[in-house]
């Protein structure tokens, strides 16, 4: 595990757990790493395949967190904010988007990465294995693949108008938009992956 995740996080193991799921997890709907706030309780590894029926959110603003995948990873939208450390050892699919944000995590795909768009704003980092198989918005400091949007535009130049919030992106607008299937581009600019 210590080769793919930085575990910084010893001091508190009386507190935050290693969930362990030793032949792999399904989930119908949703998975949620947290209700909202400053912890996270648990840490999880999924020894196998990880398939969500709907959204992946996995996030954390209190010290940091980590899932780690060793098979491949489908879901609907991947969700990564704050400082979790999430690693897929395999494949990762999404149907829809990826969409990472805040606070400097980390988003480590050894696979292949295909999904309709993957974002990657503000201070989040996303490493890929392979350049992924999607449009790609995201700064070139904070991940190590091209995006396909022009240098000198910024994701507030590309979005849909309705999800900026005075100047700039919205990130829960965002989120609400790539969770209901809405197109979250302007008009004219083609999120297809060539």
């Amino acid at each position: 595990m210590s080769a793919d995740v930085g575990y910084p996080y010893r001091d508190f193991a009386r507190e935050q757990e290693i969930r362990l799921y030793a032949t792999g997890l399904t989930v119908d709907g949703d998975l949620v790493s947290q209700p909202p706030g400053d912890w996270n309780p648990c840490n999880v590894i999924v020894a196998g395949d990880l398939t969500v029926g709907g959204d992946l959110s996995w996030s954390s603003y209190g010290g940091g967190c980590f899932l780690l995948v060793t098979g491949d990873l489908r879901a609907r939208n991947i969700f990564v904010a704050g400082e979790p450390n999430v690693v897929v050892r395999g494949d990762l699919t999404a149907s829809n988007g990826v969409f990472g944000h805040d606070d400097y995590g980390t988003l480590v795909v050894c696979g292949r990465t295909t999904a309709r768009i993957v974002i990657n704003a503000s201070g989040f980092n996303m490493v890929f294995a392979e350049d992924p198989q999607a449009f790609v918005m995201g700064h070139p400091n904070h991940q190590n693949f091209a995006s396909d949007i022009d240098d000198e535009l910024e994701l507030e130049d590309v979005l849909a108008t309705d999800l900026l919030d005075h100047g700039g992106a919205n990130f829960a607008a965002i989120r609400a938009a790539l969770a209901a299937g809405r197109p979250i581009l302007r008009p004219g600019i083609s999120s297809d992956a060539s």
